[in-house]
């Protein structure tokens, strides 16, 4: 599979290919190999911050200050560079999508006050430390309407209640975004939560009545994984992400690049397993004749490349309208709803290609079809993204054909 990658993308992109240098040497020499369930776990978070000493945990984010002599622009930085270290992490283990660029980090460092920006920036670009999220709730999954978490003005102060659910990075995050409903203090208890639009707050890990509770998960084992519980939570008002209400726009932006970077990790698991299938079934025999001689192995392997080639080319696409300022949320939610179910039956396949010794802990492929199986949920779960689009297309102005329009209307439900 020649194509399978990113060298399309450094056909298009010469300008990161200093930086996919720095990325593979890295790797090679961290992981050198594909992770698989039975090897010793790598301390994650000690790797993030020697990338973050390499200057590659900044790498999707550009601020004012970075620029080279002269005035000259630095090392290319955006979401396409960041989608590159996402695949090339991917085909090491997907858990390693965490070791490079700011991650939800991004949101604080976008909206929120000029100290937080700092502060973030010092923690997250500098250190290597981890930011987390917290948007879905135990009772109401994607439901943004549905939150109940509440986050409280009481003039000089905020405090935040509620509870979050599945959360990942739940114990290394040295803090969260979390998506709540802001009231005033005499409205709280008083409105239906559903009407509120929703808002975005930085909370400190360390901020009193901050609660974990972690839970073993299926797959994606790498990071904790759990529940936050906030109990009048105290808060600066500089914490505040954006206005109030601003909560949806950055949502949707936000996730409509961090989806396709998910989607970018399983389609760099996937191309690895395809690769590993590829010369698996050159080496194998079955009655004297080549795996990969057999025409229904063939074309099942050709069909999985093929799929993950066309998926990991349109992640890329919209990754680079999004760099020129143009963000899709249906079209980008159904990508990664079709990515990683293409991830998904490729490594399936690459299991079945590699026999009984495929469903044991001492090959990637299980730890990859677990891990993948995990990503298919986590932003949404598939059916939901996919529904995005269709809703979209069919709410579309049929006089006007303003899909935008669609999208608008669309996206007020959801």
């Amino acid at each position: 599979m020649p194509a399978t990658g990113i060298r399309p993308l450094l056909d298009r992109h010469p300008e990161l290919s200093d930086l996919a240098v720095k990325l593979t040497v890295f790797l090679d020499t961290h992981l050198p190999e594909p992770g698989c369930e039975g090897d010793p776990r790598p301390d994650w978070l000690a790797l993030r911050a020697q990338a973050a000493a390499a200057g590659l945990t900044g790498i999707d984010v550009t601020f004012p200050d970075e620029q080279g002599e002269q005035g000259e622009p630095g090392e290319p930085r955006g979401r396409v560079a960041q989608g590159m270290a996402m695949f090339l992490a991917g085909q090491r283990d997907c858990d390693a999508r965490e070791i490079f660029s700011t991650g939800h980090a991004a949101m604080p460092l976008r909206y929120g006050s000029p100290a937080l920006v700092r502060h973030t920036r010092e923690k997250v670009v500098g250190e290597g430390k981890l930011a987390g999220i917290a948007s879905s709730e135990p009772h109401s999954g994607s439901d943004l309407r549905g939150f109940r978490t509440v986050l409280v003005d009481h003039g000089d102060h905020f405090t935040l209640s509620g509870s979050k659910g599945l959360i990942s990075r739940v114990e290394e995050a040295y803090g969260f975004v979390v998506f709540c409903k802001l009231v005033d203090r005499a409205d709280a208890g008083r409105i239906d939560l559903r009407d509120v639009p929703l808002s975005a707050v930085w909370v400190p890990a360390d901020a009193a009545g901050v609660l974990t509770e972690t839970t073993d998960p299926m797959g994606m084992r790498g990071w904790s994984f759990g529940h936050l519980h906030f109990v009048d939570t105290r808060l600066d008002k500089d914490f505040l992400l954006g206005e109030p209400g601003a909560g949806r726009r950055i949502f949707d932006t936000h996730f409509s690049a961090w989806r396709l970077m998910m989607s970018l990790v399983c389609l760099g698991a996937a191309a690895a397993a395809i690769q590993e299938s590829a010369a698996r079934t050159r080496a194998r025999t079955v009655a004297r004749m080549p795996l990969a001689a057999i025409p229904s192995v063939a074309a099942r392997l050709g069909t999985a490349a093929a799929e993950v080639e066309a998926a990991t080319a349109w992640c890329f696409a919209l990754l680079e309208r999004i760099d020129q300022g143009e963000t899709d949320v249906a079209t980008c939610s159904a990508a990664k709803a079709l990515a990683t179910d293409a991830a998904y039956r490729a490594v399936d396949l690459a299991l079945q290609l590699h026999g009984s010794e495929g469903y044991t802990k001492h090959t990637p492929m299980e730890k990859r079809l677990r891990d993948i199986r995990g990503l298919r949920i986590a932003d949404g779960p598939n059916d939901t993204l996919y529904s995005v689009l269709a809703h979209a297309l069919l709410a579309e102005d049929r006089q006007t054909g303003d899909t935008n329009a669609g999208d608008a209307r669309l996206l007020a439900h959801r």
